[in-house]
């Protein structure tokens, strides 16, 4: 399973009128395409102008220690709102401790260089088939399939941000 988060931002939308942020997060196990209509909802349900993203996250999340942290937290908490429980759920999943996989994830805010990058990153030990680059809404992110010592390609890549266990923007769209 995985983490979801679909949000429009002051960030984005500064200049749309009658803007109010939102945002819903959620865990699923559908494919990116079966959430596309969930997402274009969200984007209705917005105001003329305003821009929505989706996220995802880069690393599938652990059911099982999800589920045990739940456990743990409702005998702590005995009053807590089971209409509060999707959102619980989502929270404690999101830990860094319920992560299944360790990919990161270069925040690369350039075009400029991102094939010397990838190159750089072939360098540091990682095959072709472990760096995946996405296009997002304005530039770029680079995923590598596990850790490493990041300083050196950090130092040499001011236009770079690592983000261990991020949330990937998969889609956007405009509300017409």
């Amino acid at each position: 399973m995985k983490g979801v988060f679909f949000v429009s931002r002051n960030k984005d939308n500064k200049d749309v009128k009658d803007f109010k942020q939102r945002k819903i997060s959620f865990l699923t196990d559908k494919s990116l395409d079966e959430l596309k209509g969930k997402f274009d909802a969200f984007v209705a349900r917005g105001v003329k102008g305003e821009l929505s993203r989706s996220y995802i996250s880069i690393n599938e999340r652990n059911n099982e220690s999800t589920i045990k942290d739940l456990q743990h937290y409702l005998l702590d908490h005995p009053t807590f709102s089971a209409t509060k429980l999707e959102s619980k759920v989502t929270s404690l999943a999101m830990q860094p401790q319920n992560a299944a996989e360790h990919k990161w994830l270069f925040d690369y805010d350039s075009s400029k260089d991102l094939d010397r990058f990838v190159e750089d990153l072939t360098l540091e030990g990682f095959k072709e088939n472990e760096i995946e680059v996405h296009k997002t809404v304005h530039n770029y992110a680079v995923i590598v399939s596990h850790g490493f010592d990041s300083r050196k390609i950090l130092a040499k890549y001011k236009n770079c941000e690592l983000k261990r266990d991020a949330m990937l923007c998969v889609k956007w769209g405009i509300k017409e």
